[in-house]
């Protein structure tokens, strides 16, 4: 009887280090955005920029997150990451002052960096090249997973506790952020990268006898860069004020507007899984193709139409896909770099949070100037837009869908 492959073991708990580090310490804070907004009594460029902060400390730390995964191993920087993360959602829930918090964020962010690209990477030394789309999916659907738990908690606690509940979030979520540090103590470990050119598979199967993989069109690796800075500026724009654009300017009841955005969650939940599958089969320029143009539907809808279910649908397009892009992009340089794959993933993804945060702060500059979000909207839209059509002048070409330096 075959053993069972321990990645998968691995992959189970990046399931929980990304629904704690990336779900909570990312997504919570869009969420819970209205209501400190009201109590704290700071101006959406104030709220911008905490978001803000959260970014600037996830890009700092991108590029030494790889670094440091590299020399030390992906396990120490994610146990690391994670402590760091529920120790500051603890001191955010007692913090007041914009100053103090604007350094927690910070520290939120750095964590969630380390978390995201150590755990991202570590199961691209447990399976072959042409199931590392499924794995890392899967892996990236633990996103998903943290945000239904802040959107099922939200109206549960505000309907409890009043507006000061945002608090007693992040309180729980430190809490099960610390435990999830407890359990990647216990169960994550290391394991060399296996050649490709290897007899066995990297997860531990027979040999495979099949024959090579077909040519697929993939994406060069500088449009990987390029690509997913654009992408990081446009996904942050929508991910960070959509819920308060459906309560300030829509009107909508912020425990409906939690319900609605819960459905992000759901749907990230599968949709790097899904993505994943997507670009094992048909490649990663295809894949992308398709990706971007569904999340460019899911923003332009609320930019015109206003009613319960249209916000719903666009919801779920933008959980559906976006996640999807985080996968075929890590596949992609997963396809392509052995020995360095956290260095060269931190890197990019540097570069993907150097986006993030110029959109989050862009974002709120253009609220406050217009008094609207429409311009807000419209610039992720472009952005969007302008991913697709250089996913689409890229002439990157590799086995399996992998991405090539030309």
């Amino acid at each position: 009887m075959q053993p069972v492959n321990y990645g998968w073991v691995i992959v189970g708990v990046g399931v929980l280090v990304k629904a704690t580090g990336l779900g909570f310490g990312r997504f919570a804070y869009p969420v819970l955005l209205p209501s400190m907004k009201e109590t704290l009594g700071f101006s959406y460029s104030q709220m911008g920029l905490l978001s803000g902060g959260i970014m600037l400390g996830y890009l700092l730390f991108s590029f030494a997150a790889g670094r440091l995964a590299t020399h030390f191993g992906s396990k120490r920087v994610v146990v690391t990451a994670l402590l760091c993360s529920s120790v500051s959602m603890f001191l955010l829930s007692k913090a007041s002052g914009f100053a103090f918090m604007l350094l927690l964020a910070f520290a939120m962010g750095a964590g969630a960096a380390g978390a995201h690209i150590a755990m991202t990477t570590l199961p691209m030394n447990w399976f072959e090249r042409h199931r590392l789309g499924k794995a890392v999916g899967v892996v990236t659907g633990g996103t998903g997973l943290g945000i239904v738990i802040v959107s099922l908690l939200v109206p549960f606690f505000f309907a409890s506790l009043g507006k000061e509940a945002w608090r007693d979030c992040w309180r729980l979520m430190a809490l099960i952020t610390f435990l999830v540090f407890l359990t990647g103590i216990c169960l994550l470990k290391e394991k060399a990268a296996v050649p490709e050119s290897s007899s066995l598979e990297r997860g531990g199967g027979k040999r495979d006898e099949a024959p090579p993989p077909e040519k697929k069109e993939g994406l060069s690796l500088r449009s990987v860069i390029v690509v997913y800075f654009i992408f990081g500026f446009s996904y942050n724009i929508y991910a960070t004020y959509f819920v308060a654009y459906m309560v300030d300017e829509l009107h909508v009841v912020q425990g409906t507007a939690g319900v609605i955005w819960s459905v992000f969650g759901w749907t990230c939940m599968v949709s790097g899984l899904i993505w994943g599958f997507i670009s094992d089969r048909l490649g990663r320029k295809k894949a992308l193709l398709w990706n971007n143009g569904i999340i460019s539907v899911a923003v332009f809808l609320p930019l015109y139409f206003h009613q319960m279910p249209v916000l719903g649908f666009s919801i779920f397009l933008f959980g559906a896909t976006f996640l999807g892009t985080v996968t075929i992009i890590a596949a992609s340089i997963g396809d392509q770099v052995f020995e360095k794959q956290a260095a060269v993933y931190g890197l990019v993804t540097l570069l993907h949070g150097i986006g993030q945060f110029t959109g989050t702060t862009f974002g709120g500059f253009l609220k406050d100037l217009s008094g609207s979000f429409q311009l807000t909207f419209i610039s992720s839209l472009i952005g969007f837009l302008l991913c697709l059509a250089l996913t689409a002048l890229s002439t990157g070409k590799g086995r399996s869908g992998e991405c090539e330096q030309t």
